[in-house]
């Protein structure tokens, strides 16, 4: 099979349309059913909300209350790209805090990833292995995870496969690309979209620009026209939100050999999640090594010898995650995993070349797959997330609004949190908690109040006595201290 279209969505049977409907409806039907209440404590979903409440507040977008510790840059930057708290705004101002009318908008804008990447992998693989992925991500407990969670992974993907749709519509047939101005400025404007969305999207302008080099052997037209758009739309997003995305780099301070060590493997483990089963980790384990191998396969012949945009912007986007300080584990392969599972089908297709045997080996896969899915969830957690929506939490919350002045600022373990649900200027604790870096902290923002947990208590408690803190309230999962005044 050559690296160029070969199926169109177009030739699909009524059979496969209905098909891929009937996966999308079910997929829908299934994760509004299964929804957990609450929310994890995290505090990338708080500072998006305090971003997405200051826009529907008309209020300064950088202006969330939080805090950026020098000494804790991995916490979160100073401001998130505009893009996801914009999706978010209007749903806050409608709903207010509901996080039901949240995952709702966040499952609709996955199943439109689901459709996306059918879409494209059909111009690739047969219609039924386009379905078959589909079916996958649709009842992955990774996704279904996930989708529980407030983050800009969600739009981030979205935009993501639909820059990989267009551009592979326009220039997918090597031998007549199309060299027309308006797809070159969409794939530019979605280029944007998806740094506008994540930082990390900052990958795409350089596999745009390699892909179209090493393809036609030039610097093309459309690939000129594109960056340019998406640095112009960049450049207006700068000029109208100077702050939104900032803070980045100083987490550069904190790579060391063991955090690009810990990233290559937890990213690479996070690949065989998919075949999770629930208990049987040695057979999810093996399976999954063999499907990663299938998978290296497929992206192999796919990419060579002419290679293809998502195959080269997945590869950066890879090495961006193993470089980068903290951004290991599945949340960071998560916007991967639909171009993993495309090149193992991908594959598929190609070692076993006679249309009756891939149509069973295509079976056999997702059938396999939904099975460890359905064991999985058998063992599944479908209680509360333990979290900020708890009685503690917000016992806690409610506490420090009424008894810390709006111009007192917090310490607190998740501070975007704090800054989120009790609206109080709150710094986070050091990485490397010292005496030294307590101070520097406390400095920052002449913190004079600092909540903890039980699970600190054993760390953080003699430091903060040592400062002249003393616990001034108290419930079953928090204390709050305060200062005492120095004569």
């Amino acid at each position: 099979m050559e690296a160029t279209d070969c199926h169109d969505v177009h030739g699909w049977t009524t059979l496969q349309r209905f098909s891929l409907a009937a996966v999308l409806a079910a997929t829908f039907f299934f994760h509004l059913a299964m929804q957990r209440e609450g929310h994890e404590w995290g505090g990338d979903f708080a500072q998006y909300l305090g971003h997405a409440r200051n826009l529907a507040t008309l209020h300064d977008y950088a202006d969330t209350g939080y805090i950026y510790n020098p000494d804790a840059p991995v916490i979160g930057p100073r401001a998130y790209p505009p893009l996801f708290p914009m999706f978010l705004a209007p749903i806050y101002a409608g709903f207010g805090m509901d996080l039901d009318v949240f995952r709702l908008a966040i499952l609709l804008v996955f199943l439109a990833t689901l459709g996306i990447s059918a879409a494209l992998f059909a111009r690739k693989l047969s219609p039924w292995s386009a379905i078959g992925i589909a079916a996958i991500l649709g009842s992955s407990p990774v996704f279904w995870e996930f989708n529980h969670m407030l983050d800009s992974e969600h739009l981030f993907l979205f935009w993501w496969m639909l820059t990989m749709l267009v551009y592979q519509i326009d220039r997918g047939d090597h031998a007549k690309p199309c060299e027309h101005w308006g797809p070159a400025i969409a794939v530019g404007v979605l280029t944007y979209l998806v740094i506008g969305t994540r930082t990390v999207g900052i990958v795409l302008p350089p596999a745009l620009l390699l892909t179209e080099v090493l393809v036609f052997r030039r610097l093309t037209r459309f690939a000129m026209v594109s960056l340019l758009t998406a640095i112009a739309c960049y450049a207006s997003q700068k000029l109208l939100l100077p702050m939104g995305g900032s803070g980045y780099l100083d987490q550069l301070s904190q790579i060391t050999a063991q955090s690009l060590a810990s990233n290559l493997y937890h990213d690479g483990i996070s690949f065989l999640y998919i075949w999770r089963n629930g208990h049987a980790r040695g057979i999810a384990a093996v399976s999954g090594v063999i499907f990663s191998l299938v998978a290296v396969v497929g992206y192999l012949r796919d990419t060579l010898p002419r290679p293809q945009l998502l195959g080269v912007a997945t590869l950066l986007y890879m090495i961006l995650i193993v470089v980068w300080p903290g951004a290991n584990g599945i949340r960071m392969v998560l916007p991967m995993l639909p171009a993993f599972l495309f090149w193992i089908f991908f594959a598929i297709e190609w070692l076993i070349p006679r249309p009756h045997w891939q149509r069973i080996a295509v079976a056999a896969l997702v059938i396999y797959t939904l099975a460890c899915d359905a064991r999985h969830y058998k063992y599944e957690d479908y209680n509360a997330f333990p979290g900020p929506e708890s009685v503690a939490a917000k016992e806690m919350f409610d506490h420090v609004k009424l008894t810390v002045d709006p111009d007192e600022a917090c310490l607190f373990f998740k501070p975007r949190v704090m800054a989120f649900y009790a609206r109080r200027r709150t710094v986070g604790f050091p990485i490397v908690l010292s005496l030294e870096s307590l101070r520097r902290t406390l400095d920052l923002g002449d913190v004079r109040v600092a909540v903890t947990t039980n699970q600190d208590q054993e760390s953080v408690a003699p430091l903060l006595e040592q400062e002249g803190f003393a616990i001034d309230w108290h419930n079953d999962e928090f204390q709050l201290w305060r200062r005492k005044p120095t004569n």
